[in-house]
């Protein structure tokens, strides 16, 4: 053996590569090597969570499990107007039912049982040809445990890029050198990733809740929202499949929160004028939606909730948009007093 030590150099410089890996998990590192700050709403949901088990309050308990059109409620505004209720935000960018059940897990299996549960529901969030599941959920989102406990259900290829991402901080930190070489060279930079760190901050001082990058902009020319609306209904809509996946941690969701008895407002919520008749007038696209809706409530009627179209409901409108599918600040407002409604019409129902 000792004549053939050259048969280690191999696993030798795995190693090497494998602890150099390592560099790109540190903070630092990765504010200059990734694109965006996106992982950042991922990461702090974590925070939050542990935020949640040490909370100690009289209060009634909301949780927010949404996309980023349930990100952007004014924290402020929320404990003025509701003030007898925390009000704890789960929701993160492009998220999905496997994402809204991995924290609806962790919570229930803490022993916190929340009065409210605000669940956003949408056909994007059901189609099993988008990457951004892998790039955004499987990349940030899940621990390994969950994975593995839901392996069948993920499937082998989504779990062997799970594993991927977690065991090499290379791939789940993907070093856009040419990105680094820019914000290294930009004198201004460290202003800017200051700023990108500040929302970490803003995220767990609002419990959750974000504030937006556009904050009080809204889109008044017609054209640009069609524009953007034709742009999002390509992009979601050109290879449409529906996922089986996401159709069964949508189940797994409602079975969960109908055994723990917690009442629970599902939402589709309102995308903007010129979305809504690019999809009505796409009869492909309409058909898809239209499946995707009579699926969802068929499986939501099992378990006696209903998923609320707020584009079609007499109970809430609001015309203030920063692109064809995101409301602006000033609909947040209107949004929860809605889904405050709907909960308080539950309540009673119930009595």
């Amino acid at each position: 053996m000792r004549n053939k030590k050259f048969l280690l150099y191999p696993l030798a410089l795995f190693f090497i590569l494998f602890a150099f890996d390592k560099v790109f998990l540190l903070d630092k590192v990765r504010s200059y090597v990734k694109s965006d700050f996106t992982y950042i709403y991922y990461e702090t949901r974590e925070d939050l969570f542990e935020m949640l088990k040490k909370r100690k309050s009289d209060k009634k308990l909301m949780i927010i499990l949404g996309s980023s059109r349930l990100l952007y409620f004014d924290s402020k505004d929320l404990e003025q107007f509701y003030p007898n209720w925390d009000i704890y935000n789960f929701s993160s960018a492009v998220t999905t039912p496997a994402y809204y059940y991995y924290y609806l897990e962790k919570i229930l299996d803490a022993g916190i049982k929340p009065d409210f549960v605000l669940l956003e529901s949408d056909p994007n969030q059901f189609n099993s040809n988008t990457p951004i599941f892998r790039n955004s959920n499987l990349t940030y989102s899940f621990d390994l445990p969950f994975i593995v406990k839901y392996a069948n259900l993920f499937g082998k290829d989504y779990v062997s890029f799970y594993l991927g991402k977690y065991f090499f901080a290379s791939s789940k930190n993907k070093p856009h050198l040419d990105t680094a070489f820019k914000r290294l060279t930009d004198p201004k930079y460290e202003i800017i990733a200051k700023e990108g760190h500040k929302i970490k901050d803003i995220l767990l001082e609002s419990k959750g809740s974000s504030k937006s990058l556009v904050e009080n902009y809204v889109e008044r020319d017609f054209g640009i929202l069609q524009a953007t609306s034709q742009r999002t209904i390509d992009w979601l809509f050109s290879s449409y499949k529906d996922s089986e996946m996401q159709y069964a941690f949508y189940e797994k969701i409602l079975q969960r929160l109908s055994d723990a008895k917690i009442k629970t407002v599902i939402v589709w919520p309102q995308s903007s004028l010129p979305m809504q008749d690019l999809m009505r007038k796409s009869e492909k696209v309409g058909k898809k939606v239209d499946a995707w809706y009579k699926k969802v409530n068929s499986i939501s009627a099992k378990y006696g909730f209903n998923v609320r179209d707020m584009d079609n409901t007499e109970d809430y409108y609001c015309n203030s948009f920063v692109d064809g599918g995101h409301i602006a600040k000033d609909c947040y407002h209107p949004f929860m007093r809605y889904a405050m409604s709907e909960y308080f019409k539950i309540t009673t129902d119930l009595h």
